[in-house]
C-alpha cells in the first residue's frame, strides 16, 4: 500500500513539474523578426492564445496558464511588447503590423482547430488586426476590458479604431463594472458589430481593471484573480 501511495505522489508530482514548465518557443514572422513565446503544452485540441498587454505577463497569469494547461487547454503566451523591445505603454501595440498577427494566428491553427484568443487592454489591436486579415482562421476571442480608441474625450466620448471587415468574427467583452471606461463599452460593442463581428457583452461585477494583479485589490479582487483560470475556461465555452 505504501508503494502504491509512493507510486501515485510521484506520478502527480511528474504531472504538475510538467505543466508548470513552460516550453520557451520561437516563431519567424512576416516582417522576419523572430520572436519568442511561452508554451504550456496539454493533450487535446484546445488551444488558447495569450497576447499579454503593454505590462507584461505577470506571477498572476503564469499561475492561470498552469492550471489551463492541467485542464487539457494549451497555452501559448505572447509578450510582444517584450518579444519585440517595445516601450511598455499602450500605444507601443499598435506598432505591430497585421501580417505579423497573420504569422502567428496560422501557426496556431496548425496545431489546434479549436483556437481562442485571450488579449487584455491594448492587446485589443494587434488581436483584431490579425483576425480581420485572416478571414480563414476561426477563433473565438476574449476581449478583457478591451481598450481600442483612437481618441477618448470625457465629454464628448470616444473614437475608435478601424480594423477593417470582422464578419463573423465570434467576441466576447469582459468589462469590469468598476472600470473608468465603463460609460463607453456599449460604445466599443457597437463599433465591433459595425465591423461584422459577432459580439457579446459580459459585465464583471465589483472588479476593477486589472483585478488580478492590483496592489490596492479588495478581499473580492483577489478571490476572484485566483479563480482567472476558471473563468477563462468558461468564457472560451461561453459560459459566465
Amino acid at each position: 500500500m505504501k508503494k502504491l501511495a509512493a507510486l501515485i505522489f510521484l506520478t502527480m508530482f511528474m504531472v504538475f513539474a510538467a505543466v508548470s514548465r513552460a516550453d520557451e518557443q520561437e516563431l519567424t514572422l512576416a516582417s522576419g523578426n523572430v520572436i519568442t513565446y511561452s508554451r504550456f503544452p496539454a493533450p487535446g485540441s484546445n488551444l488558447l492564445l495569450w497576447f499579454s498587454s503593454e505590462r507584461g505577463f505577470g506571477k498572476a497569469e503564469r499561475q492561470a496558464a498552469i492550471e489551463l494547461s492541467s485542464k487539457h487547454v494549451e497555452v501559448w503566451i505572447f509578450d510582444l511588447a517584450s518579444a519585440l523591445f517595445l516601450p511598455q505603454t499602450p500605444s507601443s501595440l499598435d506598432s505591430i503590423k497585421a501580417e505579423d498577427m497573420k504569422s502567428i494566428l496560422f501557426h496556431a491553427a496548425e496545431r489546434s482547430g479549436n483556437l481562442c484568443v485571450y488579449a487584455p487592454g491594448r492587446a485589443a489591436v494587434p488581436v483584431l488586426r490579425g483576425v480581420s486579415a485572416s478571414p480563414e482562421i476561426r477563433a473565438r476571442v476574449l476581449l478583457m476590458h478591451p481598450n481600442f480608441y483612437s481618441r477618448v474625450d470625457a465629454l464628448e466620448g470616444a473614437d475608435y479604431l478601424d480594423f477593417g471587415n470582422l464578419n463573423a468574427v465570434d467576441v466576447l467583452v469582459l468589462q469590469p463594472r468598476r472600470s473608468a471606461a465603463t460609460p463607453w463599452v456599449e460604445n466599443q460593442v457597437e463599433a465591433l458589430r459595425r465591423a461584422g463581428a459577432n459580439t457579446a457583452l459580459m459585465m464583471l461585477e465589483r472588479l476593477r481593471e486589472g483585478f488580478w494583479v492590483r496592489e490596492d485589490a479588495t478581499d473580492y479582487e483577489i478571490s476572484e484573480g485566483k479563480k482567472l483560470s476558471e473563468r477563462i475556461l468558461n468564457w472560451m465555452k461561453g459560459g459566465e
